[in-house]
């Protein structure tokens, strides 16, 4: 069944959109009658796919092909939304970029461009959003919503992605204070914060039987998440049930962090690791 279309009149830009997270998010928040604003570093078939759900949907969507650590290329697609709709009252980051090594064996161009997708990214995004967001007047109680895809990897130590693990863990101060900064503003900054959800980019590393393994071993739930129970924690983020709500995490995990004794001693398939 559709979600109650309770965001139309509203406009918003989500990151990632082409693949996983980012594009159950596009459609599920289209569902709600937003209209997208679909960014993604590689505007092919999968974003063309998704701007055409999003249409099919009764909403408008607009496809920018944007690196979001070129600072240059993300403002000139805030300043072009602005002027196509009038306003932009929704943005979610939901990008991502991770070379998977271990600090003794990453080199440096991958670690680098980790923290500039996933660190600067972010702050681009979202500062140059907000600075539109303080221009406009409020629907409703608020002016604008924020969330960022943040992890559990924010705050555990996971070995094997020091580069992601760091911009993560930095983010998530980021959202707590410029969601301090930006209350008097009303406009909200929350985040979502996923454990290990079945996407594309999962599935570069580990077969269908390694993630089902994974899952039951890992996670008190007994599975991985869907990128649409990620979505369904920032529909109710960016709804207008979220006024009053602003600098909170949002846990989506199936019990992965409170499962972390069932965690130790095992890989990341889920198999007993070898002492």
């Amino acid at each position: 069944m559709a979600a109650e279309p309770r965001l139309t009149g509203r406009v918003g830009l989500v990151t990632g959109a082409a693949r996983g997270i980012g594009r159950a998010v596009a459609l599920m928040l289209a569902e709600g009658g937003l209209d997208c604003v679909v960014c993604d570093v590689s505007c092919g078939e999968d974003a063309q796919e998704v701007a055409g759900e999003v249409w099919a949907r009764g909403r408008e969507a607009v496809i920018h092909e944007v690196d979001v650590a070129d600072r240059d290329a993300v403002r000139e697609m805030i300043e072009t939304t602005a002027t196509r709709f009038g306003r932009l009252d929704v943005v979610v980051t939901s990008h991502a970029s991770s070379v998977r090594e271990p600090l003794l064996e990453a080199s440096w161009d991958g670690f680098k461009r980790t923290l500039e997708v996933m660190q600067l990214g972010v702050v681009h995004v979202v500062q140059l959003a907000a600075q539109q967001m303080a221009r406009q007047e409020p629907l409703g109680e608020s002016r604008g919503k924020i969330v960022l895809i943040g992890s559990v990897r924010a705050f555990l130590p996971i070995a094997g992605s020091p580069a992601y693990n760091m911009a993560k863990a930095a983010t998530r101060h980021f959202a707590k204070t410029i969601a301090a900064e930006l209350a008097p503003k009303h406009i909200n900054v929350n985040q979502v914060d996923p454990g290990w959800v079945d996407t594309p980019g999962e599935r570069k590393h580990y077969t269908e039987a390694q993630l089902q393994a994974a899952g039951a071993a890992t996670i008190p739930w007994g599975r991985l998440a869907t990128p649409e129970e990620i979505a369904q924690a920032v529909r109710f983020l960016v709804s207008p049930d979220a006024d009053y709500i602003t600098g909170a995490e949002l846990l989506v995990d199936g019990g992965f962090v409170l499962g972390l004794d069932r965690y130790a001693g095992l890989d990341d398939t889920g198999e007993r690791r070898k002492t």
